[in-house]
């Protein structure tokens, strides 16, 4: 399911796990957010709920790169200190470069060790938005847009022909 900036996301993957549990299924629910959609209250309200309740099947993973549509998220309504929040709510945290491959093992491999602690997980990707692309990278102007035929050949010309190094 798709919200977006509804803030809704974290919601409905709680229920999913919910349900997942009471139907004895032991598979995981991810929800995918951007940081800008941190900015809903929903949002804030559905972690109290799983931190509470336990909801130990539900991976949360955050989208930092500090920019939504109107601008960065940080000019237009600060989230930080966004891992002492999660904490505070009850998740067990983990943060990680959201480019690189070794990061990301890394970080499953640490949820996969504290499976069993009765937690949701959160991870905090920190990432570049239009990392690669010198035209992209450091403005949220790109947020929502499609480049042109010729923007789209210089955005691939700047990018190795495996992004393995992302």
């Amino acid at each position: 399911m798709a919200s977006g900036s509804l803030g809704q996301g974290l919601s409905v993957s709680i229920g999913a796990a919910i349900t997942k549990t009471m139907n004895g299924d032991p598979s995981m629910v991810y929800c995918l957010m951007g940081d800008g959609e941190l900015q809903e209250g929903q949002v804030w309200e559905a972690a109290m709920y799983a931190g509470s309740k336990g909801i130990s099947n539900l991976i949360g993973i955050i989208d930092y790169n500090n920019r939504q549509i109107d601008g960065d998220v940080s000019d237009v309504m600060g989230i930080m200190p966004l891992e002492d929040k999660w904490k505070a709510f009850g998740w067990d945290v983990y943060s990680m470069d959201g480019h690189s491959y070794d990061s990301m093992r890394d970080v499953f491999a640490a949820i996969d060790s504290n499976a069993s602690n009765g937690m949701p997980k959160m991870i905090i990707m920190k990432t570049e938005m239009g990392k690669g692309v010198d035209y992209m990278m450091g403005t949220h102007k790109w947020h929502g847009s499609a480049p042109n035929d010729e923007q789209l050949a210089n955005a691939l010309a700047q990018l190795p022909e495996t992004l393995g190094d992302y």
